[in-house]
């Protein structure tokens, strides 16, 4: 008797582990790769190619890197379905054979049955998140690599005769999937270096012989680069695209505006490009150009979390405030899980006097992104603001090392920590933080001259 059930067990125990495997998957079937996905396939090129700078890949990047130099995007798409398909399979599998053997402790053929039938109830329960947000985001799936990726930045850069291309750190990770021999142009290490000290980068310049200049990704890794290109004669600004710009050397036409007849495939996906394009035409002080895209985009799209992130991004940019949190409240409605709509009504909450609430957002956020700079440094102006400089001394002691190990310059960092510590009485780490900005060669006249009255106030305050 216990034999034949053991056989519809072990039927039951199967069907639901693939059942709750295809749950869990669900959200990334016919999906372009996440991206986890992408930066394990970069971390996995890198090793492949030799290449320092990108991070220790593990055999999981590796497989990544040889799905993705072997079929691309759809290869590697398919290969994160399969690898989250299978894992929540046998986990499950797991689960059921530990609760089988307890089944076979059991004398009682009832209790055995509404114990492994509570267990698939169980299994089963833990598809229902995936299957909400594959129903709740449905409106918002997209394909189009391009909207994922620079590949439209990497074709053009492709495109150029004996080009010796500098590239910011996201841009060059991402060169190593369009155009591996692109990437040899720069190293990491420089590429971190010289994306935010366009002194320094001349100098690389001079050396190096660049011609052309890939500037993708978040503002922050190269907004001093872009500013000093964007004033140079000696480079005009080639192209703009929804992923960031190219810059070549010598005189020509400044990138020309998207006009009103652009579209995509899909409304959703015309609306996205032109919410994402809106954030790097403002970057650039292309204001009319930008909400012209982020108008058209609400009009094509109004309820897509994508582009309502970016409606929110622009209006908290112009000091919009209301905007903003109105912007990130009815995308955080469809997934209250997203980090960016919850950072720009933090920082929109903060400055109109909520600190409480806009810490309570950044606390939410900070567990998912610990190592963060603008989540961090956002952290620390909240807890300038509620005078709790314990924290704000935290936040920035994190921010000065993720800038020591990546290289590049903390001496800002390093001020606002020297007050922090001032504030709370301690004078040596104050006095620490003060020097340590003052020597790095990194502060104009006026800093450095400040930074100097704050040694002198404290070394005066010590004196007997």
């Amino acid at each position: 008797m216990f034999r034949s059930s053991s056989f519809k067990y072990a039927i039951l125990a199967v069907s639901a582990s693939a059942i709750c495997g295809f749950f869990h998957s669900l959200p990334l079937l016919s999906a372009p790769p996440t991206q986890a996905s992408l930066a394990a396939a970069i971390r996995g090129i890198a090793s492949l190619q030799k290449l320092d700078g990108c991070g220790t890949a593990s055999w999981i990047d590796l497989t990544a890197g040889r799905l993705w130099r072997s079929g691309g995007a759809s290869l590697l798409a398919t290969g994160q379905w399969l690898a989250v398909f299978a894992g929540w399979t046998v986990v499950a599998l797991i689960a059921f054979t530990v609760v089988f053997a307890l089944v076979r402790l059991l004398n009682d053929p009832r209790a055995r049955g509404i114990l492994f039938g509570s267990a698939v109830v169980l299994t089963l329960a833990t598809c229902v998140p995936p299957l909400w947000e594959t129903i709740a985001r449905r409106g918002d799936r997209i394909s189009d690599l391009r909207l994922v990726l620079p590949a439209e930045l990497a074709d053009q850069v492709r495109a150029l005769d004996q080009a010796k291309t500098f590239a910011n750190p996201s841009a060059l990770a991402h060169l190593l999937l369009f155009a591996p021999n692109s990437a040899a142009s720069v190293s990491m290490a420089d590429s971190v270096r010289l994306s935010t000290n366009p002194a320094q980068w001349r100098e690389g310049l001079r050396r190096a012989k660049w011609n052309a200049v890939l500037l993708s990704g978040t503002l922050g890794e190269y907004r001093p680069l872009l500013d000093h290109l964007m004033g140079s004669p000696d480079w005009h600004l080639a192209s703009v695209t929804n992923h960031g710009f190219l810059f070549l050397y010598g005189s020509g036409l400044p990138a020309r505006s998207l006009d009103g007849t652009f579209q995509y495939a899909t409304d959703l996906e015309t609306a996205v490009y032109l919410a994402q394009i809106s954030g790097y035409y403002d970057a650039i002080r292309r204001t009319s150009d930008a909400r012209a895209c982020i108008e058209r985009a609400l009009e094509l799209a109004p309820n897509s979390i994508t582009v309502l992130s970016h409606a929110a991004t622009f209006a908290a940019a112009h000091k919009r405030w209301q905007d903003a949190i109105g912007y990130s409240r009815r995308a955080l409605a469809r997934d209250h899980g997203l980090a960016h709509p919850k950072l720009v009504q933090a920082l929109a909450l903060l400055e109109t006097g909520e600190a409480d609430k806009a810490q309570e957002l950044v606390d939410e956020v900070l567990p998912q992104s610990p190592d963060d700079p603008y989540t961090l440094f956002l952290s620390a102006r909240i807890g300038r603001t509620l005078n709790d400089y314990v924290r704000e001394a935290e936040s920035l002691e994190k921010l000065v090392a993720i800038g020591q190990r990546a290289g590049i310059s903390t001496a800002n960092y390093r001020i606002y920590l020297g007050q922090a510590y001032a504030r709370q009485s301690l004078p040596e780490p104050a006095l620490q933080n003060y020097r340590a900005a003052l020597n790095s060669g990194q502060l104009d006249a006026k800093q450095a001259e400040q930074v100097q009255d704050a040694i002198n106030s404290i070394e005066s305050k010590r004196t007997p």
